[in-house]
């Protein structure tokens, strides 16, 4: 492991063990934990879940899922019992897990177990009345790209929706006059590329491995005219999925920005 991703995955323990020491001091009794009152047990829980949830984003954005995975399946276990004046968000909780078993990829069950997370946050957000000015805020995290797109599931969607607009699209000239014929084996490893390479550009969990846009390219004399298309039928295939116009926009922009590496002829 190298150092960086030591140190992540420190910062991602010593988040859980704050979280242990919380719950293993309730369990135990202590007489801290039983004069406790809920508001209390509340902030304490509010002000752990931001080392929580970024130490995980961390994990996640440098393609360590499982470690992100563990860590808010961690976090939540032992969070659980804690929230027992908070039945609804104990149901969160038990929704999140089930959720997350239904996922294929542990990256799909870690962003299950986020909304949990952010439930609970936002659930335990001190109100107007509690907060004591001390200073400005600390400022909350902008959802990624790849998460206002819906995440893994609704990116393979709009995926699968915009391979079938292309491949019978004329003006994309998908299979470059014939010579580029993709059977289902071939279609189902273009769609992975295709959703690992979204999910690196948008700040995503998944990791794109394959060779660079130019090299991918190179050599199939795309025109500008087919470049064009394709992202007409990208914006197409988003809009239909109920991807939000300004999120449409983030990802047309991102793909010209690959126009340089992908157009070989006007």
């Amino acid at each position: 492991m190298d150092v960086p991703g030591a140190w992540r995955m420190r910062a991602a323990g010593v988040s859980l063990s704050i979280l242990l020491v919380a719950g293993s001091a309730l369990a135990q009794g202590s007489p801290a934990a039983k004069t406790q009152d809920q508001k209390a047990l509340d902030k304490q829980i509010r002000a752990l879940l931001p080392k929580v949830i970024n130490s995980g984003a961390d994990l996640f954005n440098e393609g360590d899922r499982a470690g992100c995975y563990r860590l808010y399946e961690g976090s939540l276990l032992t969070l659980r019992p804690l929230l027992e004046h908070h039945q609804d968000l104990q149901q969160a909780i038990d929704t999140a897990f089930a959720d997350a078993d239904k996922q294929r990829s542990v990256g799909a069950r870690a962003f299950s177990l986020r909304t949990a997370l952010d439930k609970i946050r936002e659930t335990l957000k001190e109100t107007q009345s509690d907060v004591k000015p001390r200073g400005k805020p600390p400022a909350t995290p902008t959802p990624s790209l790849w998460e206002r797109l819906g995440g893994e599931n609704k990116v393979r969607r709009v995926v699968d929706d915009l391979l079938a607009l292309a491949a019978k699209d004329p003006k994309v000239n998908f299979d470059r006059n014939g010579k580029y014929k993709l059977d289902p084996v071939k279609v189902a490893d273009l769609k992975e590329q295709l959703v690992d390479f979204i999910s690196a550009a948008s700040g995503g969990p998944l990791k794109y491995t394959g060779k660079s846009m130019k090299d991918v390219h190179k050599g199939m004399g795309i025109k500008t005219a087919e470049f064009d298309a394709f992202a007409t039928d990208l914006k197409k295939a988003l809009e239909q999925n109920g991807v939000k116009a300004a999120d449409v926009a983030d990802v047309l922009k991102a793909v010209e920005g690959t126009r340089k590496d992908i157009v070989e002829a006007k």
